[in-house]
């Protein structure tokens, strides 16, 4: 994922995901992997009284100019170190930050200071990764085997647009985002791309009317201009979908959980090369193990049908 001379997109996404994931777990676990590695690495600043929000807002306001493209990565390591001394919260936020411009920037993805950041921060949290999916199936079973059968139906609940408003709906939304692509494209803005179809994918790609050919013209059209885009799409999709189910999965959110499996399902039609497919199927297995125990799948075959 990472070359030897720039961070990918797609680390850079994996590691904003897995330091939200992270924040959800407790300060215990935040300083001991994220704030500790960056301060046995020298990220730190202990006598800055500098405010990092402001700081950050400087630093997009100048993002616009090509001239100043150069020291957004320097600028980024020191609001870390900043950030560092003000708190976990300033900490989490200049480092998303900090990923944001890798992603958006192959020239801050070149930059010393990104290889240094990941080279950092990616091992710790990838053994906080691993440690805690363990955990993680385990509250998804205790959810599961306490949920309602009320509660497991709803969240099969088949999505149908009745109606012709929400038709006319579900179309503007294409049309705007093929309007929002086409500025982005124009701005040669490729990882703006490939949010908005992200974001229209997961939302609306288990719709029954989802227009799936509209959206892979604008792949296929996006991955000539980027050979490999439609891969990155895949996989940031995927990563997101993993942290919606292990952010609902901690929150207890059953339904945001099951449906969340579902799209991934759904979107990636049980491909085991998609990322984190194991992980995913770990759940699901779960989950429809206790499906056949509470003896629930005739009244779903119901819920599909309708009736």
């Amino acid at each position: 994922m990472e070359n030897r001379d720039n961070v990918q997109p797609e680390l850079a996404h994996d590691i904003i995901n897995n330091i939200r994931i992270l924040a959800l777990n407790g300060k215990k676990n935040f300083r001991k992997y994220l704030f500790d590695p960056l301060y046995g690495a020298g990220w730190y600043n202990k006598t800055s009284s500098q405010n990092t929000g402001k700081l950050i807002e400087r630093i997009k306001k100048q993002a616009s100019d090509p001239s100043f493209i150069h020291t957004i990565a320097p600028q980024c390591k020191r609001i870390i170190c900043y950030a560092m001394a003000e708190g976990f919260s300033a900490l989490g936020n200049s480092s998303i930050f900090f990923l944001e411009n890798i992603q958006g920037s192959r020239s801050v993805a070149l930059s010393p200071e990104a290889l240094e950041f990941t080279g950092i921060v990616s091992p710790p949290l990838r053994e906080f990764m691993v440690m805690n999916s363990e955990n993680n199936e385990q509250l998804f079973l205790e959810a599961v085997s306490t949920a309602s059968e009320h509660e497991i139906l709803t969240a099969f609940e088949p999505v149908k647009l009745d109606t012709a408003a929400e038709k006319v709906k579900l179309d503007g939304e294409i049309k705007r985002l093929y309007n929002n692509i086409q500025i982005a494209s124009k701005y040669q803005n490729l990882p703006k791309c490939r949010k908005l179809l992200s974001t229209y994918i997961i939302k609306y790609g288990d719709n029954d009317d989802y227009a799936r050919s509209d959206v892979d013209r604008l792949i296929d059209a996006l991955t000539k201009r980027e050979p490999g885009f439609d891969t990155e799409l895949k996989s940031a999709m995927a990563t997101d979908l993993y942290y919606r189910i292990r952010k609902s999965v901690h929150e207890g959110d059953i339904k945001t959980t099951i449906q969340s499996i579902r799209k991934y399902g759904y979107i990636f039609e049980g491909d085991p090369d998609t990322k984190h497919f194991y992980d995913i199927d770990r759940l699901e297995r779960i989950l429809y193990k206790l499906i056949t125990e509470k003896d629930l799948w005739k009244e779903l075959k119901k819920e599909q049908r309708g009736e």
